[in-house]
């Protein structure tokens, strides 16, 4: 999701994947290891060119861990993930 404060669904409370990345400290390379993605998927959503990623199970659970060493929530995400 990239930030749009023209868009009027945007809310500047809820965190992008970006954002969360950037919190972690980790390039795209590394967090799409992470999460089992190729960096292409990160850097395609972060440029907004993709609108939706969707993740398997096992790729969330790895999100959930991540967004708990970013002190986040995964109910901090947007809706924009399936």
């Amino acid at each position: 999701m990239i930030i749009d404060d023209q868009n009027p669904d945007f809310n500047p409370n809820v965190p992008t994947l970006k954002q969360v990345r950037e919190r972690l400290g980790m390039t795209q390379e590394q967090f799409a290891d992470a999460l089992g993605l190729s960096r292409n998927t990160i850097n395609r959503y972060e440029r907004g060119i993709h609108q939706r990623i969707a993740l398997s199970v096992g790729q969330i659970k790895r999100l959930v861990e991540l967004m708990k060493q970013a002190g986040l929530s995964i109910e901090d995400l947007p809706d924009d993930i399936e």
